[in-house]
C-alpha cells in the first residue's frame, strides 16, 4: 500500500488526501482505549516487570494487528521504503511508553499526567518546524487551552519533586518525535504497517530485556521506578494473563488508531484531541491526590 512521495513537507501524498475528521475520530478512539489499558497496567505494576508486561502485550497485539494488515492489503502492505526510520520510530515509542509507565510507579497520577500532556504542545511545535504545517491562532489556542485544562483538573502540587518527574517529560518528547515520523513516513506506508513494525520493536526490545535481566539479577528496590523496570519476570496466573491479554488487544487497536490518525491528518489538527483521555486518567481517584501506589 505504498503511496507516492510528495515534494512539499506539509501536504499529503498523491492518492491520500488529508482527512482531519477521520484523524480526530481515530485519535479519540485510540486515546480512550489506551486510557483503559493504562488502568490495567497500573494494577499489574506491583507484581510484574514493565518489560514483561510489554512483551506479553506485544505478542497478543499481533492478533488484531494481523486483521488490520489483511484489511489494508495483506503482506504486500508490510513492504516499506524506510525500514531504518521505522526502527527509529519504534525505539522512540519504546522509550516513551517505558518512561511513562516507570513514572506512574513512583509518582501520583496528577503529576505524571500534567507533565506528559505537554506532548500536544511539543507535537504542534514540531509540526511547524519539521513538517511545514501552518498553525493558526485557533489551533494554538486549542492546544494551550487543553493543557491549561489539564492543570486545572489534575491540580499538580508543589511538594518535594521526585527525581522520576523527568520520566514523563522524556515520554512526552520521545512520543512527539514518533508522531512527527509517523506523519512523515505515513505518506508511503499504511497505518497497519506503521503499527505492526512499532509493535515488533516493542517485542524485540522487551524480549531482549527479559533475556538479560528477567531473572532479577539487576533487581533494584531503591526507587519504585527502578523496581518496576528491573524486577524478575514471574509466571502470570489465569487472572493476570487475562488482564495482560486485554492490554494486548487494546494495544493492537490503539496503535493502529494512533498511527492512522497522524498519517491521514495534520499533526497540529490531531494533537489537541489527545486531551480527550484526561477523564479516564483521573477516573480511578481524585486527580489531585498525592498518595502513592
Amino acid at each position: 500500500m505504498a503511496g507516492k512521495i510528495i515534494t512539499h513537507a506539509g501536504q499529503a501524498p498523491e492518492g491520500l488526501d488529508d482527512s482531519p475528521l477521520r484523524g480526530i475520530l481515530l485519535i479519540t478512539a485510540g486515546m480512550i482505549v489506551f486510557g483503559a489499558q493504562d488502568v490495567i497496567i497500573r494494577l499489574l505494576s506491583g507484581e510484574f516487570a514493565a518489560m514483561e508486561i510489554m512483551f506479553i502485550r506485544g505478542l497478543v497485539a499481533l492478533l488484531p494487528m494481523a486483521l488490520f494488515v489483511h484489511w489494508e492489503g495483506g503482506f504486500a502492505s508490510l513492504l516499506v521504503r524506510h525500514p531504518y526510520i521505522n526502527l527509529i520510530r519504534g525505539l522512540l515509542m519504546v522509550c516513551s511508553y517505558t518512561a511513562f509507565y516507570m513514572s506512574m510507579a513512583a509518582m501520583p497520577i496528577a503529576e505524571v499526567t500534567a507533565i506528559f500532556f505537554v506532548s500536544p504542545l511539543i507535537i504542534t511545535l514540531f509540526s511547524v518546524l519539521f513538517l511545514g504545517e501552518t498553525v493558526g491562532f485557533r489551533r494554538w489556542a486549542a492546544v494551550i487551552a487543553g493543557f491549561i485544562g489539564v492543570l486545572v483538573i489534575v491540580q499538580p502540587g508543589s511538594e518535594s519533586l521526585d527525581p522520576a518527574a523527568v520520566l514523563p517529560l522524556i515520554a512526552s518528547c520521545t512520543y512527539a518525535g514518533s508522531v512527527i515520523i509517523t506523519r512523515r513516513i505515513g505518506r508511503t506506508q499504511s497505518g497497519a504497517s506503521l503499527a505492526f513494525f512499532a509493535m515488533l520493536t516493542f517485542i524485540a526490545i522487551s524480549g531482549l530485556a527479559g533475556a538479560v535481566m528477567g531473572d532479577g539479577a539487576f533487581a533494584n528496590d531503591s526507587h519504585p521506578s527502578l523496581s518496576f523496570l528491573l524486577r524478575a519476570w514471574v509466571m502470570p496466573g489465569v487472572r493476570e494473563m487475562l488482564l495482560l491479554g486485554a492490554t494486548g488487544l487494546i494495544a493492537g487497536f490503539g496503535f493502529y488508531c494512533l498511527s492512522q490518525s497522524y498519517r491521514i491528518a495534520p499533526a497540529s489538527v490531531v494533537a489537541p484531541f489527545e486531551f480527550i483521555s484526561m477523564p479516564l486518567y483521573c477516573g480511578g481517584s481524585p486527580c489531585g491526590t498525592r498518595s502513592r501506589r
